[in-house]
């Protein structure tokens, strides 16, 4: 709640400090004292457009400080504006401890610089605290009531939770098939011709009989086709050597074979020396084999063209492609899975269609159900309402709830499909309007005391601030707006701006704002009143302050603070 206000140069209040208590709090005084200027203050500390003329005249700068006690940790749960409250501030990174400190600063120029816990912020931050935490009625930025989703909300708290899940629900299946059915449209319109060029380039690539290590033996395989006279030159000399030259290799191994056998009983090193001659006659007889196959080999030059081709297609592709043999098995594995499923997209968007057919069938069903209890709701709520437009003096104007539900798919949403619309008819024979084009500032006022009164305002902003709330009742009406303001007071902190002692007799707390005369000058002063001062100006709104006027402000106090304690 706000649990401090300091005001300095703003109009012509010069400076004034308020520590306003919970409950309610009634703000009294002569006409032209600056009552409003407070409700004004209270709108620029919490993100009101900036005006220069909110700045006293003959001072550079007008500056609003408010001192919010904040709810955090495990104490916030379970209250909607707390949670959305440091939710707030946890996405700005404001730390906050015990206390929000709000500051608002507009030069002469209309300038304005705003800060929260001496951090200077957008003003846009300001306005999104101003809309979690205060409910300002007579100034049109802040009229809860007259959002569209405050009036949707008026009637979706009335509804099973079953019946609003299952529209979102079906709302959530409807949008997914749509989503792939726009998928498959869009994959299929980029891909028509992606398609030719992917199967034209399969081709290619599966004509190469691509494996892995392939360009390697490729390679080798061209080696030995070009260098073949080299190879067969090669191979002849070395059998020749081996075996056919006189002597040939193998003779002189043998000869020295049988030189060693003859004594190699006689020494380690001759008998060792004879094994190992013996291990390379019999590795020569190896070679030779190998050697002999090599000069068998014909030369073979359409499977040398075919090799070269092959490696020249192998290289072109992967630098095409910047990949290895693996990756282009890879990527051919891709293209093939892509060009299966643009052959089978004919079946999957017939699939879709019905699918999403069903879908949009369930959202209808779903919402016109929604739609048609909303409806129910609403003349049910407006039932309620009518005895207490009656006993607020607004006997005279009719209410409804306009449920429009919209056929198109566009407007289709997760809550529905319907258009909300709170709907008054000021005078008989008129034509229904909607409440922000036709409600005045008390009447809207009062129309708000009278949802409260019948409890379906939930969720609201712990700061209400009324004005204009009496405008043209009197009499026992105005006892009915004292005690549902008071009645409000104990859920939430208001601050009322009152002409009517009928109305200020109800308030747990009431505050003076008079007019003064200062160093030539006139300045707005604020003066908390209780008991005997509180008395005197009651009897003064009343309209005198003799005997009889304090013995009748005695009686209305003891009846409206008894309505407090009720």
């Amino acid at each position: 709640m706000l649990t401090s206000l300091t005001v300095k140069q703003f109009a012509l209040i010069e400076q004034v400090h308020l520590e306003p208590g919970p409950g309610m709090t009634v703000f009294t005084g002569e006409t032209g004292a600056g009552k409003s200027m407070l409700g004004g203050a209270l709108a620029a500390v919490f993100g009101a457009r900036a005006s220069a003329e909110w700045v006293r005249h003959g001072a550079d700068k007008a500056e609003v400080t408010a001192v919010w006690e904040s709810v955090h940790g495990e104490s916030a749960k379970g209250e909607g504006a707390d949670v959305r409250l440091n939710a707030l501030l946890d996405a700005a990174d404001i730390d906050v401890e015990d206390a929000l400190i709000l500051r608002r600063i507009v030069t002469s120029e209309g300038r304005s610089r705003a800060y929260v816990n001496g951090v200077p912020v957008a003003l846009k931050t300001l306005q999104q605290i101003g809309n979690i935490c205060l409910d300002m009625h007579g100034q049109h930025e802040h009229q809860t009531l007259m959002q569209a989703s405050v009036q949707q909300q008026l009637l979706d708290a009335r509804l099973p939770a079953d019946l609003l899940q299952g529209v979102q629900d079906a709302f959530e299946a409807w949008r997914q098939l749509q989503g792939q059915l726009k998928s498959l449209h869009a994959e299929r319109g980029e891909t028509e011709q992606q398609a030719a060029w992917m199967r034209e380039e399969l081709a290619r690539l599966e004509a190469l009989e691509i494996e892995d290590g392939l360009v390697e033996r490729l390679q080798e395989e061209v080696d030995r086709g070009r260098h073949h006279a080299q190879i067969q030159q090669a191979a002849g000399e070395a059998l020749s050597l081996l075996e056919e030259s006189e002597p040939s290799v193998r003779d002189l191994i043998a000869r020295a074979g049988h030189a060693v056998a003859a004594v190699e009983d006689f020494h380690d090193g001759l008998h060792r020396s004879r094994e190992m001659v013996d291990q390379m006659d019999a590795l020569l007889g190896e070679v030779t084999p190998e050697l002999r196959s090599v000069l068998d080999a014909s030369f073979d030059e359409a499977a040398l063209h075919r090799a070269e081709q092959r490696l020249m297609g192998m290289h072109e592709a992967m630098r095409r492609h910047d990949a290895d043999e693996a990756g282009l098995l890879a990527l051919m594995e891709t293209w093939r899975q892509r060009l299966a499923a643009l052959d089978t997209a004919g079946w999957d968007e017939a699939s879709l269609l019905q699918a999403l057919n069903e879908a949009a069938d369930r959202y209808r069903t779903e919402a016109a159900a929604l739609s048609a209890e909303r409806a129910a709701q609403g003349d049910k709520l407006v039932g309620q309402l009518r005895p207490f437009l009656d006993q607020l003096a607004l006997g005279g104007m009719q209410v409804r709830f306009d449920v429009c539900p919209a056929q198109d798919e566009s407007a289709w949403r997760a809550d529905g499909w319907d258009a909300i619309t709170l709907q008054v008819m000021s005078n008989p024979g008129e034509p229904w309007r909607d409440l922000a084009a036709v409600a005045s500032g008390g009447e809207l006022s009062r129309l708000v005391l009278a949802f409260k009164g019948c409890g379906v305002l939930t969720d609201m902003p712990k700061l209400a601030v009324f004005d204009e709330v009496d405008t043209g009742i009197g009499g026992e009406t105005a006892w009915c707006v004292g005690e549902l303001l008071a009645g409000m007071g104990r859920e939430r902190q208001v601050l009322v701006i009152s002409h009517l002692p009928q109305v200020a007799s109800c308030a747990d707390h009431q505050v003076v704002i008079s007019k003064a005369e200062r160093n030539g000058r006139t300045v707005t002063c604020l003066q908390p009143v209780a008991d005997d001062s509180r008395q005197s100006e009651i009897a003064r709104m009343l309209g005198g302050a003799g005997e009889q006027s304090l013995q009748h402000a005695a009686e209305m106090l003891r009846r409206g603070q008894g309505s407090v304690t009720a």
